[in-house]
């Protein structure tokens, strides 16, 4: 059976292994969603110039861009917008002047409005081409037409609702990514909790072991006593620095020794030199000298 500080590790190392792969999957789900997005935005944008160059323009007069359309005529158009333009996912009309006023919307009461706001958004987009943006929950797409001889330019914009775009594209991948979030999430709080879990463990475990150890060392020491007590006083050499106080006398010994060993050396260096200086005075016939011994 593993130990628990090595079990600790190696659940520790799972729960991380883990949430590193959910959350790796998680992001590449979202990645995959955020691109599905994107593939149905420009999609809606091609749909949306389609529908404004091949059945929108067809329908306009050049009478229709020179002023705001009422009466009849608008009743007329936005019948036929209506029937062609409105009946997919494209639930909003509204045609543009360059200088911001609305010609034609499929709400009539938006007819006349002049919005200098969007003077950039239509001289932003080339004539032919189309530009989309979000504005709230809406996805609108300008197109820019000429209409007439001499041509003027007028702006189409078709919208319809971002939401759907957006649902469509998690429909498939997004709640991957949300459960793999989730348990990317459980896989953390598993690893903390585990860290937890043997950390305290562990100090337990210490001091558990630290008491144990003070128990016998407690035991051996009463242990220890009681042999004391029956076996009577401690022989002298178990008494506590008898070993050093042998060790110093036989070092003071020692040296006493060497002490009189040089001493006899220097006495007989002496003693020799006596003689000789005897035995130099004889033969010269001088008294000999005096000379006071050697304590």
């Amino acid at each position: 059976m593993a130990e628990p500080k090595n079990l600790g590790r190696d659940l520790r190392a799972l729960w991380a292994t883990l949430a590193v792969i959910f959350a790796f999957a998680a992001v590449a789900a979202y990645a995959v969603t955020r691109y599905t997005q994107s593939e149905l935005e420009q999609e809606a944008t091609r749909d949306a110039r389609k529908m404004a160059i091949d059945v929108f323009q067809p329908l306009l007069l050049p009478t229709d861009v020179q002023g705001p359309v009422r009466g009849a005529r608008y009743e007329q158009l936005l019948e036929a917008v209506d029937e062609h333009v409105l009946a997919g996912p494209i639930d909003g009309v509204r045609l543009w002047a360059a200088d911001g006023t609305i010609l034609f919307a499929d709400d009539p009461e938006l007819v006349g409005r002049r919005e200098p706001d969007m003077r950039d958004d239509i001289h932003a987009t080339l004539a032919g081409t189309s530009r989309s943006s979000v504005v709230g929950e809406r996805f609108r797409t300008l197109t820019l037409l000429q209409i007439g001889a001499p041509p003027t330019l007028v702006a189409v914009e078709l919208g319809r609702s971002h939401t759907a775009i957006v649902d469509e594209a998690k429909e498939r991948w997004f709640p991957w990514a949300r459960r793999a979030g989730v348990a990317a999430a459980v896989c953390v709080v598993l690893f903390v909790a585990t860290w937890l879990l043997f950390a305290f463990v562990g100090g337990f475990q210490r001091f558990a072991d630290h008491r144990r150890d003070e128990a016998r060392t407690t035991e051996a020491k009463r242990a220890r006593e009681r042999a004391r007590a029956d076996r009577g006083p401690d022989p002298a050499y178990m008494t506590p620095g008898f070993q050093e106080e042998v060790e110093a006398r036989r070092a003071a010994e020692d040296a006493l020794e060497e002490a009189v060993r040089e001493r006899d050396v220097l006495v007989a260096k002496v003693k020799r030199l006596e003689a000789e200086l005897a035995g130099a005075n004889g033969n010269s016939g001088d008294a000999p000298v005096a000379t006071k011994p050697w304590r």
